[in-house]
């Protein structure tokens, strides 16, 4: 088994006692669904993470999760090592990796409609969250203030501003019941306000 399968499995354990409260570890698990253009609602085939659930569903309804830990160089064909990363790369460096996961992450979320949410994990650290800061303020509107401290704000060209979180305070913030509601939200129909003749701005 490759790290990053390794990594991907502990992570869809690990997701699923938080969303149960410690009571399962197996509502959620890796995709392995391969999409392409003839796959039936494609679009909600994408992310590595799905549910094997009905309880999971509202989670991956609201967001597009990626689990990265870094890409391995090739030699005909056959995996030779893990490339070392750094966010400093982004400035200083050739390689763009965690640009190039978020790129992947965004995309597929913007086909699918949902939030973008990226775990990624370096070698000897702990997993880390990345998400749009403005999704963070849409949670924060129902579970409060953030409290995963400290983090660090990622701005990318052509996307807002991304917060990276510490994977265990960010879970330790949010609340599944905050997920709930979003994916509520989300099914809600638009209200459209019809104004009349009486109306004094019509």
């Amino acid at each position: 088994m490759s790290k990053g399968d390794s990594f991907e499995r502990e992570m869809c354990r690990t997701i699923s006692l938080w969303w149960t409260d410690g009571e399962r570890d197996d509502v959620f698990w890796r995709n392995r669904t391969r999409v392409t253009s003839n796959t039936p609602n494609a679009e909600r085939q994408l992310g590595d993470l799905s549910t094997v659930h009905t309880e999971g569903v509202p989670f991956v309804e609201v967001f597009n999760t990626e689990f990265k830990i870094g890409y391995s160089k090739t030699k005909k064909g056959k995996k030779h090592k893990i490339i070392p990363w750094d966010l400093l790369d982004i400035i200083d460096g050739k390689g763009k990796v965690f640009q190039e996961f978020w790129e992947q992450t965004h995309l597929d979320a913007l086909a699918s409609k949902r939030i973008p949410l990226l775990i990624f994990k370096r070698d000897y650290h702990s997993p880390v969250v990345a998400i749009y800061s403005k999704d963070i303020q849409r949670m924060e509107d129902i579970s409060g203030l953030c409290t995963a401290f400290p983090f660090l704000s990622v701005t990318l060209i052509d996307y807002d501003k991304i917060e990276l979180h510490n994977f265990v305070e960010f879970f330790a913030w949010l609340d599944p019941q905050t997920v709930k509601l979003l994916a509520v939200k989300k099914k809600m129909p638009l209200k459209i306000v019809s104004r009349t003749k009486d109306d004094p701005d019509n």
